[in-house]
């Protein structure tokens, strides 16, 4: 079984100051604009489209578990299951997303994956296709990032279940500046091979990832301290925005 991994991890959003907060309309067209907001490291979601979501993993939602064709309800539950596990990896795991350790994310995969896999988180100038990195020289607050997204299951055949997740999470960083916030988002197409096909293939394979590059948040621009001017695009906290829309900045 082949991987053909496309496209690009979501390393999107331009770190933020929180000292005051204003929406960007370029992306969505409205003119509205978010009040202004304290910089608070213990809250440092208020005031952006992130504020009320889930917390970590609890974000990472797993639909009802219904049969698809030929595959059963436990079928589908184990799919949804070894997908939530990787965008976990890929996202919120400590040593994946500060580049130390891939090997939580690595081991979620088929045997047949992980090399080539391997290869790739071995290179600096593609591992950000496939994982969120935040560097070594990131300091993130201790409140757990923002998650939102979500992830459907359909027939690929034969014990083959292609399982498509969308989800972006906003991070906590600790800045000398302030606190900070920025936007990461990963769409993930998996299969998950399991019974009816042959041993060697069983297990998950990356077949595309996409998302947003780093620079793309900084041309959207980010907030000033002292002035408050400019602001995200509401559009970059959107896992069901088109990849693409609106910004020639996405690969």
């Amino acid at each position: 079984m082949r991987r053909v991994p496309v496209g690009a991890v979501v390393l999107a959003g331009a770190m933020v100051f929180m000292f005051i907060l204003t929406n960007l309309a370029g992306w969505f067209g409205d003119g509205a604009r978010r009040e202004t907001v304290a910089a608070d490291p213990a809250r440092p979601f208020v005031g952006t489209p992130a504020q009320d979501w889930a917390d970590g993993d609890a974000g990472i939602v797993v639909p009802p578990f219904e049969a698809i064709g030929t595959h059963s309800t436990e079928a589908i539950a184990d799919a949804y299951a070894r997908a939530r596990d990787v965008v976990a990896a890929a996202m919120l795991e400590p040593a994946v997303i500060m580049g130390v350790d891939y090997e939580p994310y690595l081991r979620l995969f088929a045997e047949g994956d992980q090399e080539s896999l391997r290869a790739v988180l071995a290179d600096p100038q593609r591992v950000d296709r496939f994982v969120v990195r935040l560097g070594p020289d990131t300091t993130l607050l201790p409140v757990p990032p923002k998650v939102r997204g979500r992830m459907w299951a359909e027939s690929g055949g034969t014990g083959k279940l292609l399982v498509k997740t969308r989800f972006v999470v906003v991070y906590p960083l600790h800045t000398d500046d302030g606190p900070r916030v920025q936007v990461a988002r990963l769409d993930m197409d998996l299969t998950v091979v399991g019974e009816g096909r042959p041993e060697a293939d069983r297990g998950v394979w990356l077949n595309e990832t996409q998302g947003y590059p780093a620079e793309c948040g900084h041309q959207s621009g980010g907030v000033d301290a002292v002035t408050g001017a400019g602001g995200l695009p509401d559009a970059l906290f959107d896992p069901d925005r088109p990849i693409g829309s609106g910004s020639s900045c996405p690969r």
